[in-house]
């Protein structure tokens, strides 16, 4: 299946930026999770966890966020929050 682009942000650094499968994130509505091609959006996160899988079937990176809001269109998918780091 095809790759698309995730960056993670704050406002101090970039923490994450690479091509993966899926990301899924804590949104303020529940959990969402997107493939590539996914229909573009914007929504607000939740404190959680971001979950990134590099290739299909591979182990996921997790990232603990607070706040902060996901962009996404058919090839990128930004994530912009107060607060986060790796686990």
């Amino acid at each position: 299946m095809a790759k698309f682009t995730c960056d993670i942000a704050t406002p101090v650094a970039k923490c994450y930026t690479g091509e993966v499968h899926y990301v899924s994130v804590p949104g303020t509505e529940g959990e969402m999770g997107f493939l590539s091609g996914h229909v573009p959006l914007v929504s607000t996160l939740s404190d959680g966890v971001v979950r990134i899988q590099e290739d299909e079937g591979g182990s996921f990176k997790e990232f603990a966020v607070e706040g902060g809001y996901v962009q996404v269109s058919g090839t990128k998918v930004i994530i912009l929050a107060d607060k986060a780091e790796q686990r």
